[in-house]
């Protein structure tokens, strides 16, 4: 179980530092490339301890499926570990690299959960790990909820600038960058610790799978197909402001983007009435 924490850790280290990289190469910031770079030495840096780990655990490493995508996934972040050190363009390759070394290792861990001797061991199915789940459900939900009250002061605010209203000037609110700063940071913070809820989430929905199978239990998992659609609708709607706001701020203007953030807020709250329910 340390280990799959250590997994979710690395795949959320390696997520972020291809969005950093992208914003350093498509926007020129040099913060953010630095952030990409040191970001993603650090997964490196863990990802090559959860190879030692796993293969130290098993006595060897085993060329089997599941180790076969890891080790895939090793090489890889190796490679653009090389790349980043000897060529400037390293980090253009490392924004792409990095979701590919995410997702391997994500087919890693449910190759090894859905193996007939991994099934029959019910620490996936029965684990502690959906108390995590839950709390970073709602927190994700809080910043979503700062980056749309936010967005909705951001558009009241501008209403009131284009109807001339005095009121405007006696608001004690934050300035219109300020509250599109908020806005932003809040979503990509929301967006990482989702995306970390997510992958929990359904890995515990793969693991029931696995235990189903191996035990020939005839149980049913569309109850959780309802969840699955809107997780997966409130990451694209968040995952298309962060990307609009960071990456291509000209392509969607300022209310465009608000609305989207709204709508994605209210996208998330209809997703905890149904897991609820």
């Amino acid at each position: 179980m340390v280990v799959f924490c250590l997994d979710i850790l690395c795949i959320l280290l390696y997520g972020t530092a291809s969005a950093c990289a992208a914003v350093g190469v498509l926007r020129d910031w040099h913060r953010s490339a630095w952030w990409g770079r040191g970001l993603f030495f650090g997964a490196a840096a863990l990802h090559s301890a959860i190879v030692g780990i796993e293969s130290t655990a098993a006595g060897g490493t085993l060329l089997s499926g599941p180790n076969i995508a890891m080790l895939a996934s090793w090489v890889l972040a190796a490679v653009t570990v090389v790349g980043l050190i000897i060529t400037k363009r390293g980090l253009a390759i490392a924004a792409v690299t990095a979701p590919v070394i995410a997702l391997l290792m994500v087919a890693s861990q449910w190759l090894r959960i859905l193996d007939p001797v991994s099934a029959s061991n019910r620490a996936f199915y029965e684990w502690p790990l959906l108390v995590p789940h839950i709390v970073l459900v709602f927190i994700a939900c809080a910043c979503f909820a700062v980056s749309a009250a936010a967005s909705l002061l951001l558009l009241y605010q501008r209403r009131l600038m284009r109807r001339r209203s005095a009121q405007v000037l006696v608001m004690a609110t934050p300035a219109l960058d300020t509250l599109g700063k908020i806005a932003r940071w809040a979503a990509l913070a929301g967006l990482l610790v989702f995306t970390g809820a997510m992958l929990i989430g359904f890995t515990h929905m793969v693991a029931q799978f696995a235990a189903m199978a191996h035990a020939r239990c005839a149980g049913n998992l569309a109850y959780l197909a309802p969840r699955v659609a809107l997780s997966l609708a409130v990451s694209v709607i968040w995952a298309l402001y962060a990307g609009l706001s960071f990456l291509a701020p000209g392509v969607a203007g300022t209310r465009t983007r608000a609305l989207l953030s709204l709508g994605g807020f209210a996208a998330m709250l209809v997703l905890i009435a149904v897991s609820a329910g």
